[in-house]
């Protein structure tokens, strides 16, 4: 009994020690790992001392919390003090009104140290000291960068320059004080054409403008063009050459040649503007160059440019602005503006890929579920027949496609042939439709009849095709037209034309994957019928060679993507060797299913997508930015196609793994009732993922907002470039408004979001 109540208490003790022997040992690997983690990141705390690097780091921190969002237009002001170097008799006394500057001692001699003291200067702002010395030309010398304090004073001692002289010179402070304020906005004039009259830009009732022009890059005026707000050449005269502009807004334009002067007169439309504006020269060869611009009185040029080109070549230009610029101070910032644009553009970009990712992620998400793929088998005909008919189809649907592109362009040349082209050929498609394809039938119809059908529906597809070639042809030549005439909503008639621009590009996916399909169909409705006419062994025996056949082609596809990418230039390599290898996989496969029925080929497809998801959502966006803006070039287009992208990938993972934990009840009560797999999907599926859907998708929307601030860094549109521009140029203030505007929206976006959550799901 002693025995027996004394072991217990080991057992305690031995699981005490191993805890505490567990907990030595974590704390230990801890440590381990947090030492070595400090060495691989280099943790130096010893710069935090350098004082250089503080000061640096207290400049930028400041500049971030002023961002760059409002602007005042600035006057100087200089504030002089008279003093003799070395000293004299003559007068010192300056007048004391404010703001002023007190020297002390009054006089000196070069090399001498005075103290300069200044007196109701703007609070908290930077100027500079200068030294006006006596001399016959205006000279300047910098002696000193002062800062006042929060009352407008400043103390600071300099040393006299090496400079003599029996007349008063000058000490000169150098500062600048706002102009305006919010409650009292100031109008400022900018003398854009430096003729020192204020030009509104409005042509006056004596009908014309005359600007003196900028010459200081052209040695010889060549070429004149008239650029309208939109940095658009207007009008181009040249004279003496044909030389097309190399540069400048005129680039490429082909000059209207005058003669030897520009002493003529060339008249042109101005889009936008109901008047005839006419571009002239009297002499362009004298020292002021002068350019008259003649129209109706009251037309607005004030945005407009006269651009002058050099004579060699046309590849030196010099702009005249024809109107000064006006503005209020205070007034928000260019760099304001400029955010508001890109912000703007960051939201349309994440809309856009938001959108377009989330429609090919939902039919995706649903090869990349388990429960809904692990069911999936297909008899080895089928398999094999579908395996050779899709690539079959691919090329045929895409030949179509070519073919039918050709054909419609016999339309585009003339609006009667393609208004009629998009009339009347769907209405004989749809003829054709009904012909093939009766509500009701009196007697089965004859194989004879199904295979004439079977071509009227093929012919009608081949009709369908050149009719959506023709809409969008139509949608571009539309949204043109709506781009040039609708003003402020000429984005509606671009959003038409690139309509059109999207459906041409993608008619020969369509038609081609439409081809597949169909192909595919037939190749299925074959497999059955053999496997339903055909004795079992047949069927067995003729799956092998179908097997070996498909197993071949699958190989050759493979090789010939790897030749495309490595050029390896060998068609042992790419063709023979995989056409081998691949139909000898595919006699195995056949010879191991001889007795099956049917293979799985559900559980292929599923790891087949979800590799393909993994590998993608794998790449940073910021990669994916580099390859779109190397294809599409710079801006946010390639920038939606990057966010896109990874989008589907990210969505459909998420998708299929709601999918895969929806409940199975419904599941099976649906198959239970003999539903086809479509039909399983729509009724027992959708229901259940509706909700997480909405979810992810807005939980997405907000995570492409912050990652298309990071796409822009390498020119994927959006306001990551602004920023990346402004920090590498040291604009902090600058950089600070993108990095305010950021925060804002994301966090409006994270509210919005949440808001639509409680609301939908």
């Amino acid at each position: 009994m002693s025995a027996s109540n004394a072991s217990p208490v080991p057992k305690k003790e031995k699981r005490r020690t191993r805890r505490w022997l567990v907990i030595v040992l974590g704390i230990t690997f801890a440590f381990v790992a947090y030492a070595f983690s400090v060495q691989a990141t280099e943790v130096d705390l010893s710069q935090i001392k350098d004082e250089t690097r503080r000061e640096q780091l207290f400049r930028i921190l400041r500049a971030l919390a002023h961002p760059d969002l409002v602007q005042f237009d600035t006057e100087d002001i200089l504030v002089n003090f008279d003093l003799y170097v070395p000293c004299s008799d003559g007068p010192t006394e300056n007048d004391l009104i404010e703001p002023y500057i007190v020297v002390t001692p009054p006089c000196g001699n070069p090399g001498d140290t005075v103290r300069v003291e200044g007196y109701g200067f703007q609070p908290e702002t930077s100027a500079g000291l200068d030294f006006v010395p006596d001399s016959d030309f205006p000279i300047t010398l910098t002696l000193a960068r002062f800062d006042t304090d929060a009352d407008g004073l400043f103390t600071v001692d300099v040393e006299l320059p090496a400079r003599e002289s029996d007349s008063p010179q000058q000490i000169q402070a150098r500062t600048k004080t706002e102009v305006g304020s919010w409650t009292n906005r100031v109008s400022v004039w900018t003398d854009a054409n430096a003729n020192g009259v204020e030009d509104d830009g409005i042509i006056p009732p004596s009908a014309e403008i005359v600007i003196d022009v900028t010459t200081g890059r052209v040695q010889s005026i060549g070429a004149v063009a008239l650029v309208d707000a939109e940095d658009n050449p207007v009008q181009f005269i040249s004279f003496g050459n044909e030389n097309i502009p190399r540069s400048g807004p005129a680039q490429g334009e082909i000059p209207f040649v005058v003669g030897a002067d520009l002493q003529q007169t060339f008249a042109g439309d101005v889009t936008g503007n109901s008047s005839e504006i006419v571009l002239s020269s009297t002499d362009l060869a004298a020292e002021t160059p002068q350019v008259t611009i003649s129209g109706d009185p009251g037309t607005d040029l004030s945005e407009w440019e006269v651009v002058v080109y050099d004579t060699t070549e046309l590849n030196r230009f010099d702009r005249t602005p024809v109107g000064d610029l006006f503005a209020l101070s205070p007034r928000l910032s260019e760099n304001a503006l400029s955010t508001w644009d890109k912000i703007i553009e960051t939201v349309a970009l994440a809309f856009l890929a938001t959108t377009v990712g989330t429609l090919l992620a939902i039919p995706l998400s649903f090869m990349a579920a388990r429960n809904l793929m692990r069911d999936i088998s297909t008899p080895v005909t089928n398999l094999s027949l579908n395996l050779l008919a899709i690539p079959a189809g691919l090329l045929g649907g895409a030949a179509l496609a070519g073919w039918a592109s050709d054909i419609a362009d016999l339309f585009v040349d003339n609006w009667l042939l393609l208004l009629a082209g998009v009339i009347l050929i769907p209405a004989a498609i749809l003829y054709a439709v009904r012909w093939a394809i009766p509500e009701v039938e009196d007697e089965p119809p004859s194989t004879r009849i199904k295979a004439t059908r079977g071509g009227v529906l093929g012919v009608a597809a081949f009709a369908g095709t050149i009719v959506m070639y023709l809409l969008s042809e139509l949608s571009m030549n539309v949204g043109g037209w709506l781009a040039d005439h609708l003003g402020v909503f000429a984005f509606l008639g671009r959003f038409i034309s690139t309509i059109g621009e999207l459906l041409a590009a993608i008619l020969v996916v369509i038609a081609a994957l439409l081809g597949a399909g169909v192909l595919a169909n037939l190749a299925g409705r074959l497999g059955y019928s053999l496997r339903t006419r055909l004795p079992a062994g047949v069927v067995r025996t003729i799956n092998l060679p179908l097997a070996a056949a498909a197993g071949g082609a699958v190989a050759v596809i493979i090789g010939a993507v790897i030749e495309w990418f490595y050029e390896i230039g060998n068609p042992t390599r790419t063709f023979w060797i995989p056409l081998i290898i691949g139909a000898v996989i595919g006699l195995g496969l056949a010879i191991r299913a001889y007795s099956k029925e049917s293979v799985s080929v559900g559980l292929v497809i599923y790891y087949a997508a979800r590799t393909l998801f993994n590998t993608l959502r794998s790449i940073e966006p910021l990669v994916m930015g580099i390859v779109f803006v190397v294809w599409v070039g710079f801006g946010p287009f390639a920038g939606s196609l990057a966010l896109a992208l990874h989008t589907t990938a990210a969505l459909a993972k998420l998708y299929s793994e709601q999918v895969e934990s929806i409940s199975a009840g419904p599941l099976e009560a649906v198959r239970a009732t003999g539903a086809t797999r479509l039909q399983t999907v729509v009724y027992a599926v959708v229901p259940q993922i509706v909700p997480p859907y909405i979810s992810f998708t807005m939980y997405r929307w907000d995570i492409n907002v912050r990652m298309s601030t990071i796409i822009g860094f390498v020119g994927g549109g959006g306001i990551g470039f602004l920023l990346q521009q402004n920090i590498n140029l040291l604009q902090y203030r600058a950089a600070a408004a993108q990095m305010l505007a950021i925060a804002i929206v994301v966090a409006s976006m994270d509210y919005i979001s949440a808001r639509l959550r409680e609301r939908l799901v």
